[in-house]
């Protein structure tokens, strides 16, 4: 039955991530670009975990969690950019 309910949930973010993608591409300013790639990130985040509950194979979380520090990294270096026009 949870593995019935996690296929569903999987299947709204795959939907959400297609509208997040519409943002990301045609977002008017960069803010909304920024806040629809964390969002499209945080997606396939929860995919990643629920793929690894589905699959039973608990090693895809170290791949979620190195994905979350690589996408936090991205993120605060995209804004500082935006912020100063350099990362130093």
């Amino acid at each position: 039955m949870i593995e019935r309910s996690l296929e569903d949930i999987l299947l709204g973010l795959v939907l959400l991530s297609f509208l997040t993608l519409y943002r990301i591409i045609w977002g008017p300013h960069a803010a909304d670009r920024i806040v629809g790639t964390n969002v499209m990130m945080t997606n396939v985040i929860l995919a990643i975990i629920i793929l690894a509950h589905l699959f039973q194979n608990y090693t895809y979380f170290d791949v979620a969690f190195v994905y979350v520090l690589s996408a936090f990294v991205g993120t605060i270096c995209v804004m500082k950019s935006l912020g100063k026009g350099k990362l130093s």
